[in-house]
């Protein structure tokens, strides 16, 4: 199990971090944004928040603790989440059940099996074909509704695209919810709504609200508890 959750305030993070993180203590991550720039932090183990210090200029927090759902019980930066690309962010509640014929297919040069590096390299790839194609500014949209599209088994996602910041999110089978103040949680709680399946939501900094942007083709065979 793992767990996915975010928020603008501080103080609403780290209760939502307290309520997750009874599903996964092996490795937990924050990732700080600022209006043109992000900030990562992993780490083995729960997060001291008496002894963590946030990031001065960051306005959105985005969290992540996890618990392995494969063999691989070694810590190391590069196969904890978010999972980096050079315009995304992905982190990922759930288990692919394609992801090898997927990674065999589109980005076998990837080094390792894990299901979400596969989807940040999706959303990569199809993000630098268009940008191929000349387009200044690209479809995230569409990029974002392709990938979920190819995915089969669970996931809950928050994705954020670096170049702009924005912040998306998903689900299919897995768990996720969501309030009108930005806060997004794999738990739920009070004034927290369930994300409906095959929608995709983009927050609204001015307003502090998540959005619809589409709905997307699902596969969803079972709830991941």
């Amino acid at each position: 199990m793992c767990a996915i959750f975010g928020s603008f305030d501080t103080s609403m993070f780290e209760v939502l971090y307290e309520a997750n993180k009874k599903r996964g203590n092996f490795a937990s991550s924050i990732v700080s944004l600022t209006d043109d720039d992000l900030y990562i932090r992993k780490k083995k183990g729960n997060i001291d928040f008496d002894k963590y210090t946030y990031e001065p200029d960051a306005n959105y927090y985005l969290g992540h603790v996890q618990a392995p759902t494969s063999a691989m019980r070694s810590w190391t930066y590069n196969t904890s989440h978010p999972f980096e690309s050079l315009s995304w962010l992905v982190s990922h509640n759930g288990v692919l059940t394609n992801h090898k014929k997927l990674k065999q297919t589109y980005c076998n040069f990837l080094t390792n099996n894990i299901d979400t590096a596969v989807i940040v390299n999706l959303l990569e790839k199809f993000t630098q074909e268009e940008q191929q194609k000349g387009k200044l500014i690209v479809n995230t949209k569409n990029i974002i509704k392709k990938t979920l599209e190819m995915l089969t088994g669970t996931f809950a996602l928050s994705m954020v695209f670096c170049d702009t910041n924005e912040i998306f999110i998903a689900r299919s089978g897995s768990l996720l919810h969501y309030k009108n103040n930005g806060d997004y949680s794999t738990l739920g709680g009070e004034k927290f709504k369930e994300l409906p399946e095959g929608v995709l939501m983009k927050l609204n900094t001015k307003t502090r609200r998540w959005n619809k942007v589409c709905k997307f083709k699902h596969d969803s065979p079972f709830s991941f508890i």
